[in-house]
């Protein structure tokens, strides 16, 4: 393709901007990042920035979140102003019962071991890791503007197709139309419903119900550790599984709690369900007491997106000449956003992804 054609992404979240920071990387700048909300606004600026190598390995994923990970170890020495820690993962068992604190003396600090049944590492910092997303996508984006990429913060409304090719756009904030030689759909959860409007040509399954997650932002009077711990928290009804990061700037962030509702059209209309975020502090107290009295500095949620067979989306859409889609990370959104990115700059300006075989997620796996 040649220098001047025009790139398209719609989404300003980890895929978005990913692909932007490596199309402009490989020397292609002429790129417009088109975001309805703001930059990071949805999934990419709430999510725990958890990063796992070894994880995926006995999934369709290990190629891409073994790649991502390194790319995102490779970000870390380049900028080293981003919050990246290595740190060790734990896994920790609590009851609503008291334990017996003589059998469950744990190896992190940080937290208390009155309702703690046991504790069990589950990875080292040679292999875990955590970054705040939303810092990452601000870093990445600056870099990637610096090179010439620009932000058009405006929703698309419409496309305009000719012989199997969108050649513009047309956005909320525009009078005239937005020229288009390669266009790109990463907008996470709303990215289907795009391709639906836009594409129905192209029969792509509606993901599975939409999953809302909630997450909390906690500030603890007193300092906490970096380990990362994956609770699992035995109630006389069942057994809850909420997730604890915590943040170099001296939060914590802790995650679980899902259910299914429809997804609204616009990110900013996304609202928590107060007591699941409630529920989650309270589930989190009995692993660190410390989380219990924490001032709350936020209470969200944002939608997982999802692919009917809850594998990514990687490639050129069916029947088309020039779009091209990334959907679908589910939870490994920010492990693998670096590499979907790197993966598909390749594709759009080589026809072949290098970094590694994204094969397994093409489109034309749904024909």
């Amino acid at each position: 393709m040649k220098s001047s054609d025009h790139i398209c992404i719609i989404g300003g979240g980890i895929i978005g901007i990913s692909a932007a920071f490596y199309l402009s990387s490989l020397g292609h700048s002429n790129i417009t990042i088109f975001e309805q909300c703001g930059i990071a606004c949805h999934s990419s600026g709430k999510a725990g920035g958890f990063l796992a190598r070894k994880w995926c390995d006995e999934t369709d994923l290990r190629n891409l979140a073994r790649a991502s990970y390194d790319l995102h170890m490779d970000l870390k020495t380049e900028y080293p102003d981003l919050d990246y820690r290595c740190v060790d993962t734990y896994q920790v068992n609590t009851s609503e019962k008291l334990g017996d604190k003589s059998k469950t003396q744990t190896p992190i600090k940080w937290i208390t071991d009155d309702h703690i049944t046991s504790t069990k590492l589950l990875d080292t910092s040679d292999h875990t890791a955590k970054v705040s997303p939303k810092l990452l996508c601000n870093k990445l984006l600056s870099v990637a503007q610096s090179r010439g990429v620009k932000v058009n913060i405006s929703k698309v409304l419409d496309v305009k197709k000719s012989d199997g090719r969108v050649t513009h756009l047309f956005t909320s904030n525009c009078t005239e139309h937005v020229s288009v030689d390669v266009l790109v759909v990463a907008a996470g959860p709303w990215t289907t419903t795009f391709i639906h409007k836009h594409f129905p040509e192209y029969p792509l399954p509606a993901p599975r119900p939409q999953t809302r997650a909630h997450s909390v932002v906690l500030r603890p009077n007193n300092t906490v550790g970096t380990e990362c711990l994956f609770q699992y928290h035995t109630t006389g009804s069942g057994t809850l599984d909420p997730e604890i990061y915590p943040v170099a700037d001296g939060t914590v962030y802790v995650c679980g709690e899902v259910d299914y509702v429809d997804l609204p059209d616009n990110p900013l209309d996304i609202k928590p369900d107060s007591t699941k975020c409630d529920d989650l502090i309270n589930q989190a107290g009995y692993a660190a007491k410390c989380l219990s009295s924490a001032d709350v500095v936020a209470k969200q949620a944002c939608y997982l997106p999802g692919s009917h067979d809850d594998l990514p989306i990687i490639g050129k859409v069916p029947g088309s000449h020039n779009v091209w889609i990334a959907t679908g990370h589910t939870f490994w959104g920010i492990l693998n956003g670096p590499a979907t990115g790197k993966c598909l700059a390749e594709l759009i300006l080589s026809g072949k992804s290098k970094t590694c075989d994204v094969e397994p997620f093409s489109p034309d796996r749904f024909l």
